[in-house]
């Protein structure tokens, strides 16, 4: 089920790229960022296995890591996170900006959009976190030419998606 071929990176090849992140940035610029991202696998915290059943799970759900430009703010996004299953789909709207040389992706979610086809069946209002309770993506790399991107979550684990 899970979609690990030679074109996407490995685990080893990640953790190369995390290092080389660390020490001199990703060279990931806002404009890399735009489009629909479709989640691919993930690795927890200190492990080198790709986590099975949760890549199963978010592939068979369809998650999607969507960033479009906000138009108002310099640097800042308009971030969408959904999952679907055949007509429901389950959406996250909010905001997020990217920060520093490495760089960091912090987010937060203004709403909570459940809708079953064209019908929204909830729009639900979320509190903003505080700072420093915000998530956050740290961005490692981005590979063209292959469609993928990779960053570490702030829970410690590792995300590929690939670029649709």
């Amino acid at each position: 089920m899970i979609r690990q071929d030679n074109k996407l990176p490995k685990y080893k090849k990640i953790k190369h790229l995390e290092t080389i992140s660390k020490k001199e940035g990703s060279g990931i610029r806002y404009e890399d960022l735009i489009g629909i991202w479709k989640f691919n696998s993930v690795w927890k915290k200190d492990s080198e296995e790709i986590e099975d059943i949760s890549s199963s799970i978010l592939q068979v759900l369809s998650a999607k890591l969507e960033l479009k430009k906000n138009n108002s703010k310099n640097n800042n996004f308009i971030i969408e996170n959904s999952i679907s299953f055949g007509i429901l789909s389950i959406i996250f709207c909010g905001q997020a900006s990217l920060k520093g040389t490495r760089p960091l992706l912090p987010f937060f979610f203004e709403n909570l959009i459940i809708n079953f086809g064209s019908f929204t069946l909830i729009k639900k209002s979320l509190k903003k976190p505080e700072e420093k309770q915000m998530p956050f993506f740290s961005l490692i790399a981005i590979c063209k030419k292959n469609n993928w991107m990779c960053a570490r979550g702030k829970g410690g684990g590792l995300a590929v998606w690939i670029k649709c």
